[in-house]
């Protein structure tokens, strides 16, 4: 019986251990945006995480960082909005939906109406 509880408990913290590391999206991450021409761009994200709430920047035009907003972490999973500037002066909200494992993260978003990946690794 405590052999049992021994191993409960082990195997807990082992796994709350795992998904600790694999939620760890702090920092700076560099992501490969794919371009019409099929080359990509290297974009630069900054994550902050807070329990579960994630804070940062995204990439915007010319050099200029966006805050991200609406920014959630549940386990490995991650999402968040940008608002960019659209045309006529409105504003256009972009949702992206994350996924990370280790070093590496894959961004989903859709950009002029289609789906795309990205894959990105951390900073070092």
């Amino acid at each position: 019986m405590k052999l049992n509880r021994v191993v409960m408990a082990v195997a807990l913290c082992a796994l709350v251990t795992v998904a600790a590391y694999a939620a760890d999206l702090n920092g700076t991450w560099i992501v490969k945006q794919p371009g019409r021409d099929g080359t990509t761009t290297d974009r630069t994200y900054t994550f902050k995480v807070d329990g579960k709430t994630l804070t940062g920047t995204a990439p915007g035009r010319g050099g200029a960082d966006i805050a991200i907003k609406e920014g959630t972490v549940d386990g490995d999973s991650f999402a968040f909005t940008v608002e960019r500037p659209g045309r006529d002066g409105a504003t256009m909200s972009v949702k992206y939906t994350g996924k990370i494992s280790g070093d590496t993260i894959t961004l989903s978003t859709e950009m002029g109406g289609n789906a795309v990946e990205m894959k990105g690794e951390r900073k070092k």
